[in-house]
């Protein structure tokens, strides 16, 4: 099986006044001119590398971060993937309607069913997670055969300047998170805790909110497990305003240490993005490069036998 994290960078797609014609045949302008939104829908462009990058990994789940909800997701589904892909997404508590989602490919022989943890109560200041964590089951005969727990950590963005890098709601966040994880563990099952970190959750230099994942369970991040050379491992491109150039790891996918020989090693890797012509995008090594990707996040693929 075949896992996708992604990041999408704000994927909103409504279609309310598609007429049914081919997408390929619309320009930008009808693109946008689809939708009754206020949300303009993401460039043509972006939809189609995106799909083209999903569709060419064969992927089996792609654990998605910032869905503009479920309609998008359903939207990007039926007419980017071929409708090759079940869309599931429930409302988070997002105020900017950058939700959480799955795209679950309807030839995978599982049942599957999601859980919302947007009430999942946690410590002052925090109360919620400041979007969700989304639990999805595979199951067979109605027996659980693996979880995947979805998340997209707050931002370091702290502009009313009451919480330094957001650093008190992060360690909630991931307090909160290794708590739902904890809870699971009697069912004896692989599960596997995906999305956007928004910071380094790595086993090198972590940074202090994610050092209870090392402190309290023995989760490892698989592109650490699949010896990916620490050079390939970046789904993030940060620019200062001096121009200054960082490669980041802040997407990741866990998995239990006891889980490990799951794992495909050499089917595990960061897919970078392709034009339209099919041709390799480059790494940005300018800002201006990086507002060419279909997003500001690369995916992480992974490969397991389950």
């Amino acid at each position: 099986m075949k896992i996708m994290v992604l990041n999408a960078q704000d994927l909103f797609l409504f279609m309310d006044k598609h007429d049914e014609s081919s997408i390929h045949e619309l320009t930008e302008i009808k693109w946008q001119l689809m939708s009754s939104s206020l949300f303009s829908n993401k460039s043509k462009d972006k939809c189609l590398m995106l799909s083209q990058t999903i569709l060419n990994s064969g992927a089996d789940i792609v654990m998605m971060t910032e869905v503009g909800g479920p309609e998008s997701l359903a939207n990007f589904a039926k007419y980017l993937l071929n409708d090759e892909y079940l869309a599931m997404s429930l409302p988070s508590n997002s105020d900017r309607g950058i939700d959480l989602g799955y795209l679950i490919k309807k030839t995978l022989s599982y049942e599957v069913d999601i859980h919302t943890h947007i009430d999942f109560p946690l410590p002052v200041p925090a109360r919620r997670f400041s979007r969700d964590v989304l639990r999805l089951d595979l199951k067979q005969h109605g027996e659980i055969k693996a979880i995947l727990l979805l998340v997209h950590i707050k931002s370091k963005l702290d502009l009313k300047n009451a919480d330094f890098e957001g650093r008190t709601r992060r360690i909630l966040e991931i307090k909160g998170l290794l708590k739902i994880y904890k809870d699971l563990l009697h069912l004896k099952v692989p599960i596997l805790i995906g999305g956007d970190f928004n910071g380094h959750a790595g086993e090198r230099d972590t940074e202090e909110e994610f050092r209870q994942i090392y402190e309290e369970t023995d989760l490892k991040d698989i592109a650490y497990l699949a010896q990916i050379p620490e050079e390939e491992r970046f789904s993030y491109i940060y620019f200062t305003r001096g121009g200054n150039r960082f490669v980041q790891q802040i997407d990741y996918l866990f998995i239990s240490e006891q889980f490990a020989h799951l794992i495909e090693p050499s089917e595990c890797y960061f897919p970078r993005y392709m034009n339209l012509e099919g041709r390799l995008l480059p790494v940005p090594t300018k800002y201006e490069q990086k507002n060419i990707l279909p997003s500001d996040h690369y995916p992480f693929l992974a490969s397991l036998k389950l």
